[in-house]
């Protein structure tokens, strides 16, 4: 019988698809030099579900839970306050990373955590020690532990240098089918009749898991990394792009596990190709992808000819390659071009399309994301000197009068002192040099506003609806956010602050619905209403930053100035539009861009980014 079953847990055979996510908690179990496992998808999608079962099979392991609300002490370890009042002794109380030490540590929506405690959490990890110092405390200790780690990508996005950190990334879904949903819901109502029974039934299929898991961490050393294999990686990791170097370590090391899981002594093939969809879903850099695809898609006619006449030439390069290294003495393992094996080419050609295909359809389900697009996704964290404004994130010595104590940190200033002290009746004596001050920070917010075309080009185009979706899918991912946002519509003879920055998103999505649509195209009055309005906002806003998403087809035709040309005319408005703390992203509603593309026009003219409106699902 399954420790699972005897603790009660849903069983983890009984968990209907995800087999991505099952596979890759099998690889951290069954390698202890794994870092992590990275867990992305919407709530309700079983993600914590799926880690306390698995983890809740393995025997001598406990999952070790990090509260959203932990402090530096509570996870690194502090002062033991109690043994220092007591006996004025100064020692080190337990951290959570301490007790995993050995264990599996958990984080639940890890993109909601601090940075900087993240930053430092993977950092023991991967060192396997810690390192304390603070207060008068000097200490280290153990922590080879692997962090089990879930998000919802819908709420905010993770650090690319905190997601690298993991070894694999991987994503869960929810069920489209009726059936699969059907099956999900009938077998939570029979686990909830009968919890006893329902883990009986699954506890062979559990236990065949774990002699899986067993046998793979036993036959782990015996399943070598040839020179051909890492060939082959690092080929795949160059075609996808992937960013750095972890992936090709990590893809190592996990197909090894793969053919270890699967009773092999060899790694295949497919463990690179599977290897590769757990290993680079968050390391491979799609966007800069597609901007090398589309700048081959665009070479001039003369550049073309130069790659066809290269083309032409690399049968014979080829050959010549062979034969120098078919004269050279070696093992003829160790022959390798361009990243592997000659022969081996248009199979690694073949295993990149495939896992390219499989990580385009993850994704598919990734929501649009407003501050991926207007490059605001960094660090918004900022120190405030307000009291009681931000989140406190730890002390300092106040500078004159204390204005917001840190009591916790003034407890452990004076507590190794309470041996020598007149506590005159008190529990704990303090003194004005134990006083320490809170550093709160406070999260930065940013300011969007959406310019949005509804001239009748885009009415004809059939556009409109998918303007529309696009925006307030964009206005969800803000609302996670709490950023305001702004609502701006403009046709011929109606250009209007449709909604003035706010944080209630219901009065923007119900103004997109019933706004007329159809007419001209007044660009260039657009751009002048933005910038009359912006000037303001920001002259009593100084601190916030804005975005302005401008969604058209860019071809302007009302000007300003009866008379005038709208084309010239929108030139020089343009040139007006360099406004502090501003930023302009001009998305294309265009259905095909004609032989002048007027939005990317427009997006060179405001010195701001250029996207396609399709293009906003890959971001």
């Amino acid at each position: 019988m399954s420790p699972g079953v005897l603790n009660g847990f849903f069983p983890f055979s009984a968990i209907k698809g995800m087999d991505d996510v099952k596979r890759a908690l099998e690889c951290a179990a069954a390698d202890d030099g794994m870092t992590g496992v990275l867990i992305k998808g919407p709530t309700g999608t079983a993600k914590s579900l799926l880690v306390r079962s698995f983890v809740s099979m393995l025997p001598g392991k406990n999952i070790v839970n990090v509260p959203s609300n932990v402090t530096d002490e509570q996870l690194f370890g502090g002062m033991d306050i109690e043994n220092a009042v007591k006996y004025g002794k100064v020692s080190i109380k337990d951290g959570l990373l301490q007790r995993a030490d050995g264990n599996i540590l958990y984080i639940d929506n890890i993109n909601l955590f601090d940075q900087k405690m993240l930053n430092s959490i993977m950092e023991c990890v991967e060192s396997e020690r810690v390192i304390v110092e603070r207060e008068g405390i000097s200490a280290e200790y153990s922590c080879k532990t692997a962090i089990i780690a879930t998000m919802d990508p819908a709420e905010q996005p993770i650090p690319d240098s905190i997601a690298d950190s993991f070894d694999i990334c991987v994503q869960t879904y929810s069920a489209r089918k009726i059936s699969d949903r059907f099956k999900i819901a009938e077998m939570s109502m029979e686990f909830d009749a009968d919890s006893e029974g329902f883990m009986e039934r699954f506890a062979e299929a559990d236990e065949v898991i774990l002699k899986r898991v067993a046998s793979a961490r036993e036959k782990l050393h015996c399943v070598p990394v040839t020179r051909e294999d890492i060939s082959k990686i690092s080929q795949i990791c160059i075609n996808l792009n992937a960013r750095g170097h972890r992936g090709d370590i990590s893809m190592a090391r996990v197909s090894r596990i793969l053919a270890a899981l699967d009773g092999r002594d060899r790694i295949s093939d497919k463990d690179i190709m599977d290897a590769a969809v757990l290993c680079l879903l968050h390391r491979r850099d799609a966007t800069r992808e597609k901007i090398i695809t589309t700048q081959k898609a665009e070479l001039p006619e003369t550049e073309e000819r130069e790659e066809e006449k290269y083309r032409e030439q690399e049968p014979e390069m080829v050959s010549t390659v062979r034969a120098e290294y078919d004269a050279a003495e070696g093992d003829e393992d160790e022959i390798i071009y361009n990243g592997c094996g000659i022969e081996d080419l248009g199979m690694v050609s073949d295993i990149t399309d495939a896992v390219r295909n499989r990580l385009d359809s993850m994704d598919e389900i990734e929501s649009i994301r407003l501050h991926k697009i207007a490059g605001s996704s960094g660090r918004r964290n900022s120190i405030t000197s307000r009291k009681r404004s931000g989140r406190y994130r730890g002390f300092k010595l106040p500078d004159g009068r204390s204005s917001d104590p840190a009591f916790d940190a003034t407890v452990r200033a004076a507590a190794p002192y309470q041996k020598i002290r007149d506590s005159k009746g008190l529990s704990i004596s303090i003194e004005p040099q134990d006083i320490r001050d809170k550093i709160r920070v406070r999260r930065d917010s940013c300011s969007f506003m959406f310019a949005v075309d509804v001239s009748g080009s885009l009415v004809n185009s059939g556009m409109m609806n998918d303007i529309k979706n696009g925006v307030k899918a964009m206005l969800m991912d803000s609302y996670v956010q709490r950023d305001k946002v702004a609502l701006m519509t403009f046709r011929s003879g109606e250009v209007k602050i449709s909604v003035p920055f706010t944080r209630s998103m219901e009065g923007v999505f119900d103004t997109l619905d019933s706004t007329e649509t159809g007419g001209g195209t007044p660009l260039g009055p657009a751009l002048l209403m933005i910038r009359e309005y912006l000037l303001n906002y920001i002259r009593k806003n100084p601190e916030e930053r804005c975005y302005v998403i401008l969604i058209t087809d860019g071809e302007a035709t009302n000007p300003v100035i009866r008379g005038k040309e709208a084309s010239i005319e929108l030139k020089k408005v343009a040139g007006t539009m360099n406004i502090r703390n501003t930023e302009w992203i001009v998305v294309d509603s265009s259905l095909i861009p004609g032989k002048i593309n007027h939005a990317l026009n427009l997006a060179r003219m405001l010195g701001g980014k250029y996207l396609r409106l399709e293009d906003l699902g890959s971001i």
